[in-house]
C-alpha cells in the first residue's frame, strides 16, 4: 500500500495564519477552495507516493539534507502559473536551493520519485499557494487583476523543513528535521 508524502517548509505558526487569512479571502470571494485543503507551505519535493515499507527509509535518508545553516526565506507580492494558479512569491536564495537540490538528490539517489524529471533544481519556483486546480479559466484573469498588484512582503527563519503525509482527509506532520549549523560538530568525547 502507498501514502502520499510532501517534503516543504511550513512558515511559523503567526505568519502561516496571515497567509490563510490570505487564501481563505480569495477563497470566498472567488468561490475557490482547493488551497486550502493543504497547511500554508514551500514545497520542497513535489507528492510522492511511497510504499508502506520504504516510508521509514524516507524518514531516515531525508537526514542527510540537514547538514546545512539555518538561513531565511523572503516573500515577496504575488505572481502566478499558467492563468490557473495564484501564489505568493518567494525568492530564490542560494541556502533555499541548496536545500531543495539536496532532497531532489536524495529522492533520485533513493529512487523514491519513479517521475523524476531531468533538470531538477532548475524547476524549482518556490512559492506559496493562494488558489490553484478549481480555478476556472474565466475567474482566473478578475482574480490575478486583484492581486498582481498587490504588496506583499514577508520574512521567515528556516531552522526546520517538515514532512508530511496525507492520511485520505488531510496533510499530517510526520518529521520535522532541524537544520544543524556546519560549525557545529560532532564530538565524541
Amino acid at each position: 500500500m502507498k501514502s502520499l508524502f510532501l517534503i516543504a517548509l511550513l512558515p511559523p505558526e503567526q505568519l502561516s495564519e496571515q497567509i490563510d487569512g490570505i487564501r481563505k479571502e480569495c477563497s470566498e470571494k472567488y468561490n475557490v477552495y482547493a488551497a486550502l485543503k493543504p497547511p500554508v507551505h514551500l514545497t520542497l519535493y513535489r507528492t510522492i507516493h511511497i510504499e508502506q515499507h520504504l516510508e521509514k527509509h524516507l524518514e531516515k535518508v531525508l537526514m542527510q539534507a540537514t547538514h546545512r545553516d539555518p538561513f531565511t526565506v523572503t516573500l515577496e507580492n504575488f505572481d502566478s502559473f499558467n492563468n490557473q494558479t495564484l501564489f505568493i512569491n518567494c525568492i530564490k536564495s542560494p541556502p533555499l536551493a541548496a536545500l531543495q537540490k539536496s532532497i531532489s538528490a536524495i529522492i533520485s539517489r533513493n529512487r523514491f520519485d519513479p517521475r523524476e524529471v531531468k533538470g531538477g533544481n532548475t524547476l524549482f519556483k518556490p512559492h506559496i499557494t493562494i488558489a490553484y486546480r478549481d480555478v476556472s479559466p474565466e475567474i482566473f484573469p478578475v482574480m490575478w487583476d486583484e492581486y498582481k498588484s498587490r504588496k506583499f512582503k514577508r520574512e521567515f527563519p528556516v531552522h526546520a523543513f517538515t514532512l508530511l503525509k496525507h492520511n485520505g482527509k488531510q496533510w499530517q506532520p510526520v518529521k520535522h528535521y532541524n537544520l544543524v549549523p556546519q560549525n557545529e560538530s560532532l564530538t565524541l568525547f
